[in-house]
């Protein structure tokens, strides 16, 4: 999960299935110590999610905690109006003193913290494994997690996965709780292509089934509408959205030959860099893909280009880009995902991913108790409580229970958005989780968002009736990313490849060799060694 403007509007897309996303406040890096009580908050506080002590004996000492995130500065300031972060505050006895990062500099940011002793008590990091995780482990930098997670049950279950235990440090301690993704590994909808599909039926399009097929779609609109082919942010992304079936589960482990070996070094990942190469040497690939912060994006949703590499879920959240630029036109009238070229021997794979992307971390020296608290905060926010009430506001005041769903209370109120009467929420939403695949959507209207949502779910289920496993060991493949590779820049590599005429696999094998002796050669002896028996 590399691309992070995508997940941005992966983000987005939860919130705007649910209304919550239209615009943020101001700035401000200030922490908010608003106290208070309401009875529609004290209802919405009831339960603690790890069915402890009283509230009032597990958090009798107030505490600030400093908690890195996206944008925080401006869902939690001094001073706003949020009844939600009031109650979310006073039932932890905690005051979230907010440190400030965005999607364009989280990782340097972080990295910055860390050299120079100023992380936060709890900070996002998708850095949960490899070379970067170890040397923070080595030298104390971040905290291992309690032995003991037994006080906070939504958090252990998710701890307690294969996938993320093969991620332990070397030390076999846990130093990360995972930010979910969904529960399961097959992720259809997180990679793909999306297409005018009202220039295809103009121009007499069928969906492609073979690569081929595919060339000529991309260029007979880009011929006729005089547009680009394919856009797109980031090759390593177009491996698994274009051709995930050319090389399935490419990006990971693979066994060849009785060895495990990174996905990059088999000979399906160099039939992948040749195809892409062959789509930006035929002029149907944006020539820009490789340019800083191109908006990919803006071009496909001004006309300027035929279809777009992307987590194909967020479509609900390119609705606000495509009503800009289209005013009066439904996105879901013109675009639609394009189905995967099959398999050689005919199957669709499902592209797939760890149970997780990215976690939550904790400063080497931040207190027990403080570390404690805050994984309680975590706990409650994974709880079906927690997400709830995070994404639907106070119960009694906002929405009422319906068995498992809920019955929304602002469902006759026109442009009613949660976001604005709580702001905290574009926090709280995805601090603990991104999505558990869970949707409460009763009471809300047949919104354009519900319909694109409605869609994505309808192609994702065909695609888990239909699709196979891809052949992808989480197990052996979690493990394998806790080790130290080398370092290299795979991805850099092969964007020169795909704009140059080197030969492709001899670069390939070259890079390989050099990454050996930087810590690759004892990783794959360490991966071969610990599953040698295991497919």
């Amino acid at each position: 999960m590399k691309n992070r403007k995508a997940l941005t509007v992966g983000l987005s897309t939860a919130l705007l299935a649910t209304g919550l996303l239209t615009g943020c406040g101001s700035n401000n890096d200030t922490a908010n110590n608003n106290t208070g009580n309401t009875a529609a908050t004290n209802n919405a506080a009831s339960n603690t999610g790890n069915g402890n002590a009283a509230e009032a004996d597990l958090f009798k000492d107030h505490l600030e905690v400093s908690i890195a995130y996206f944008d925080i500065a401006s869902a939690i300031k001094e001073g706003q109006e949020d009844d939600l972060l009031k109650m979310i505050q006073e039932k932890f006895n905690i005051t979230i003193k907010p440190v400030n990062e965005s999607w364009s500099d989280y990782s340097d940011r972080t990295k910055l913290w860390a050299a120079s002793g100023q992380l936060p008590d709890a900070f996002f990091s998708d850095a949960t494994s490899g070379d970067l995780f170890n040397q923070w482990v080595d030298q104390g930098i971040i905290k291992a997690l309690p032995d003991d997670m037994s006080k906070f049950p939504n958090l252990k279950k998710y701890i307690d996965l294969p996938d993320v235990q093969g991620a332990n440090a070397a030390d076999g301690k846990s130093y990360f709780v995972p930010r979910m993704l969904a529960n399961r590994n097959e992720l259809p909808n997180d990679r793909g292509i999306l297409i005018r599909k009202d220039w295809m039926e103009e121009l007499g399009l069928k969906d492609p089934t073979t690569y081929d097929e595919l060339k000529n779609v991309l260029k007979t609109i880009a011929d006729k509408k005089g547009v680009i082919g394919l856009t797109t942010n980031n090759i390593g992304w177009t491996h698994d959205s274009v051709f995930h079936n050319v090389a399935p589960g490419g990006g990971w482990w693979q066994k060849v030959d009785g060895k495990w070996i990174p996905g990059w070094m088999t000979d399906g990942y160099a039939e992948v860099v040749e195809r892409e190469r062959d789509l930006f040497k035929s002029g149907l690939m944006d020539k820009d893909f490789a340019v800083p912060n191109m908006d990919a994006d803006g071009k496909f949703n001004q006309g300027k280009a035929a279809a777009i590499v992307t987590t194909v879920k967020t479509m609900t959240g390119m609705i606000p880009g495509w009503t800009a630029a289209n005013p009066g036109s439904k996105i879901i009238d013109h675009v639609k995902i394009l189905p995967n070229i099959p398999a050689a021997d005919g199957k669709n794979y499902l592209y797939g991913y760890f149970d997780y992307w990215s976690g939550t971390l904790f400063n080497g020296e931040v207190s027990d108790e403080k570390q404690e608290r805050i994984l309680a905060l975590l706990d409650w926010l994974a709880s079906p409580e927690g997400q709830k009430t995070v994404f639907y506001g106070l119960e009694g005041v906002d929405w009422e229970p319906n068995g498992d769903k809920i019955i929304n209370k602002h469902a006759g109120e026109k442009d009613f958005d949660l976001a604005k009467k709580y702001p905290s929420t574009t926090v709280f939403n995805g601090l603990s989780i991104w999505t558990d695949g869970v949707r409460y959507i009763d009471g809300y209207g047949s919104t354009e968002t519900e319909q694109v949502q409605q869609y994505l779910d309808g192609v994702e289920a065909e695609a888990l009736k239909t699709g196979e496993k891809a052949p992808v060991n989480w197990v052996v493949n979690s493990y394998a990313s806790s080790l130290s590779t080398g370092g290299g820049d795979i991805d850099g590599l092969v964007t020169k490849l795909v704009m140059g005429n080197d030969d492709i696999k001899a670069a390939l094998k070259q890079f390989a060799d050099e990454q050996m002796g930087l810590g690759l050669q004892d990783a794959i002896d360490k991966v071969n060694e610990k599953f040698k028996d295991e497919n």
